[in-house]
């Protein structure tokens, strides 16, 4: 799903760059289970503050970093620093039907994206088959408590409406993790408004 335009102002807004660098970023490393992750996957990168994120502080060597906006996509390559046009690719793919191999993939990110999904199980799904056996999956997701804040019979809806597809409880998400062979080996609950954590896929 694109995003509207007050999700668009949100995620190509400095301060968000800000905070991923400096709060989610060592957050979620400190949570991970090992030191560097080759190859990665972001989902949803947006202006492309998180692919450099996961080369500076997760030891990427190379990332391909996708959305489904060809405009945020535009974007994200001309914010890009010099020193990291060899490690990170930009490319247009919908994180739901992914174009890649089984088993590709270190590590896969998502800063705050399956929740944005139609239908987040199918993404988790995707998430899944593109990871290697021992990879593992960073996340950082609103629940529906949040979300359900902003559907679009909401008053925020006008211009923050989130679809119902992709709104979800902790449990659910869980479930849908272990049903995909991904077990969360680390997480991080702010309430019951948003989860930071990581699974690993088994095998």
């Amino acid at each position: 799903m694109k995003l509207n335009l007050g999700e668009r102002f949100i995620v190509n807004n400095p301060l968000r760059a800000f905070v991923q660098r400096r709060v989610e970023g060592p957050l979620l490393k400190r949570m991970a289970g090992f030191e560097s992750y080759p190859l990665c996957l972001e989902i949803g990168c947006g202006r492309g503050a998180g692919a450099e994120i996961i080369v500076e502080q997760f030891g990427a060597q190379r990332v391909i970093a996708t959305d489904i906006d060809p405009e945020q996509i535009e974007r994200a390559k001309k914010n890009l620093s010099p020193e990291f046009k060899d490690k990170i690719e930009f490319m247009v793919a919908d994180a739901m039907a992914l174009d890649k191999p089984d088993n590709k993939f270190d590590a896969v990110f998502s800063f705050g994206v399956i929740h944005h999904m139609e239908d987040w199980r199918k993404a988790v799904k995707e998430v899944s088959r593109v990871l290697k056996n021992g990879g593992e999956l960073f996340f950082e997701e609103p629940l529906r408590t949040f979300t359900h804040c902003f559907t679009k019979d909401s008053l925020f809806g006008v211009v923050a409406a989130h679809p119902v597809g992709g709104m979800f409880g902790f449990d659910e998400f869980k479930n849908e993790l272990r049903e995909n062979n991904v077990d969360i080996i680390n997480i991080k609950h702010f309430g019951n408004i948003a989860i930071f954590g990581v699974g690993r896929k088994r095998g």
